[in-house]
């Protein structure tokens, strides 16, 4: 394997930990604490909004024809937006780290919008489409196949569920039979994880075949 299938793997290491994580809840509910129900829920809902943003930004950063002023204002101007709806949903859940989370992106993307003299080549952009609608996909696929057909609940039974943290007036597939959320999670970031180690393995190919005839 070469240096862009070893990156390529290393890539594929948070998703892995993560989807491992959300396994340990579902056999375990209590494993990182009384609020591990409630945050990987969190977690959950975060992603989708990242994953909605990183389009617009991934757009925005390469745009060839725009200029670097109007594409750190059009960042700026879409981050409040996205600000604002990651702001409520941390608030209603009285946790502060999704705009941290959040924040990141922005700095990262904003950086990156600096640290460029020219926006992207083609190979570049189309790289981050792909990426970008693969976690889509995943997202989509992972959200239906965990919430049409039963699941399981492993460790969280319905005697635990109290404890989650989740409220008792909690309505929603997802408050009311939080294991498919948790489901959801481990399906989601194991075929994130799983695309990037194909990725490493394509990147690890020759180019050029020698044919021996």
């Amino acid at each position: 394997m070469n240096g862009a299938g070893w990156r390529a793997t290393l890539a594929a290491l948070p998703d892995g930990l993560t989807a491992a994580a959300f396994a340990a809840i579902w056999i375990s509910p209590f494993v990182f604490g009384e609020d591990g129900v409630r945050t990987a829920m969190l977690v959950m809902l975060v992603e989708f909004f990242l994953i909605h943003a990183t389009g617009f930004f991934t757009a925005f950063v390469m745009a060839p024809g725009l200029a670097r002023s109007r594409r750190v204002a059009a960042i700026l101007g879409l981050s409040a937006f996205y600000l604002l709806m990651i702001g409520a949903l941390a608030s209603s859940f009285g946790e502060w780290w999704p705009l941290l989370a959040f924040g990141w992106l922005v700095l990262a993307k904003l950086a990156w919008v600096f640290a460029r003299r020219q926006p992207g080549d083609g190979d570049e952009l189309d790289r981050g489409a792909v990426a970008w609608a693969g976690s889509g996909v995943a997202y989509v696929l992972g959200a239906f196949a965990t919430a049409v057909p039963p699941i399981p609940r492993q460790g969280m039974t319905e005697a635990l569920q109290p404890g989650f943290g989740l409220g008792d007036d909690a309505s929603g597939l997802w408050m009311e039979e939080p294991h498919r959320v948790i489901a959801f999670g481990v399906l989601y970031f194991g075929l994130l994880c799983l695309g990037k180690l194909l990725a490493a393995l394509t990147a690890g190919r020759p180019t050029s075949n020698v044919e021996h005839g």
